[in-house]
C-alpha cells in the first residue's frame, strides 16, 4: 500500500509554512524586546537590565539567523543536495550557541565591574514594567514555538525556543532584582543577578551546541524511537528478522535505513509489497521520515553492524 503523494506534499507544505511563521513571530518579538529594554536600561542604569538587553539583542541576531536557516533548510532537494538542506538548521543552532556564549561572558564582565564600581539605580518602576511586558510577550511566543516544534520537529525553532525559555527566567529574575535593589541591604543584588543570568545563559548555550553537533555529526535518534521503529517493522507477519538500523536527523527530517529478513522463496513482487507496507507503517508514526529498506533472504550470511 502506497501513501498518496499528493497528500504527503500538501501536509509537508503546511508544516513548512508553520515553521516559517514561527521565525516571523520570533524575529518580531526579539526586535520589540530590544527596543523596550534599551529604554529600561537608559532609565535604570541597571546591570541586570543590561544583561537582559544584551541577551535580547543577541536573540535578534539568532532569530535572524534562524529565519534565514529555516528558509534554506526547507528548500527542496536538488541535484547537488539529494538529501535536502536540513543540516542548515544544525549550523544555525551551532552559530547561535557560540553567539550566546559570547553574550554570557560579556554580561559576567559587566556584572563583576559593578561589584567594584557600584552605582545607584534609577526609575526602578519603569524597569519593572518593561520586564513584566517582556515576560508576557515571551510567554506568548514560547506557547506558539512549542506548538510548532510539536508539529514539525524543527531543531532550529527548538533552539530558538531555548533562548526564549532562558529569557523568560531572565526577565523574571531582573524584575525581582530591581524590586529587591530598592532595599538598602540588597543593593548588591543587581550585579549578583547579572552573574547568575550569565551563568544560566552559558549553560543553555552548551545544550544548544550539543544538539546542533548531534545533527552535524549524524548522531543516532533517541533509543526509544529506534526501538519503536524496530517494533513496527517486526510486527509485519512476513518479516523474519531485522538488523543494521541506522538513523540520523537533518532539521525536521529523520533518515531511517535498515535490513529486513524474509523467506527466500518470496518473489520480487511480494518482497516489494512487504517493504512498502513496512515503510507506510513507520511513516505513519514518523511522518517526516525518509526511509530506505534493504531486503535479505532469511539465513543469508553477511557482515552486520556491531553497534547494537
Amino acid at each position: 500500500m502506497q501513501t498518496d503523494p499528493t497528500t504527503d506534499t500538501t501536509d509537508g507544505e503546511k508544516l513548512n509554512r508553520l515553521t516559517r511563521s514561527a521565525t516571523y513571530a520570533s524575529l518580531s518579538v526579539a526586535i520589540t524586546l530590544v527596543a523596550a529594554k534599551v529604554l529600561a536600561w537608559q532609565a535604570t542604569a541597571s546591570v541586570s537590565v543590561l544583561s537582559s538587553l544584551v541577551d535580547s539583542a543577541l536573540d535578534v541576531l539568532a532569530s535572524g539567523i534562524t529565519f534565514v536557516a529555516v528558509w534554506f533548510a526547507l528548500s527542496p532537494a536538488d541535484s547537488e543536495h539529494r538529501f535536502g538542506h536540513g543540516k542548515t538548521e544544525g549550523l544555525a543552532a551551532l552559530f547561535q550557541s557560540l553567539v550566546i556564549m559570547g553574550s554570557a561572558l560579556f554580561v559576567c564582565y559587566k556584572a563583576i565591574q559593578r561589584f567594584f564600581d557600584p552605582a545607584p539605580l534609577q526609575q526602578i518602576s519603569t524597569g519593572v514594567i518593561v520586564m513584566l511586558i517582556s515576560v508576557g510577550l515571551t510567554v506568548a511566543l514560547l506557547s506558539y514555538q512549542r506548538y510548532v516544534v510539536r508539529r514539525t520537529g524543527s531543531v532550529a525553532i527548538a533552539a530558538d525556543a531555548m533562548h526564549y525559555k532562558s529569557d523568560l527566567l531572565v526577565n523574571l529574575g531582573v524584575a525581582a532584582s530591581l524590586l529587591l535593589s530598592t532595599l538598602p541591604s540588597f543593593s548588591i543584588i543587581d550585579p549578583l543577578a547579572g552573574v547568575a543570568i550569565a551563568a544560566y545563559i552559558l549553560w543553555g548555550s552548551l545544550k544548544i551546541a550539543s544538539d546542533s553537533l548531534g545533527i552535524l555529526l549524524d548522531r543516532e535518534i533517541d533509543t526509544v524511537e529506534r526501538e519503536r521503529i524496530q517494533e513496527i517493522a517486526e510486527r509485519h507477519q512476513a518479516v523474519k528478522g531485522f538488523h543494521d538500523l541506522r538513523t540520523r536527523s537533518a532539521g525536521s527530517v529523520i533518515f531511517i535505513q535498515f535490513h529486513l529478513e524474509m523467506a527466500p522463496e518470496m518473489t520480487l513482487f511480494q518482497t516489494h509489497v512487504v517493504l512498502d507496507e513496512v515503510e507506510d507503517a513507520i511513516r505513519a508514526e514518523f511522518p517526516r521520515a525518509e526511509i530506505i529498506v534493504h531486503a535479505d533472504p532469511l539465513g543469508f550470511p553477511e557482515q552486520r553492524d556491531a553497534f547494537d
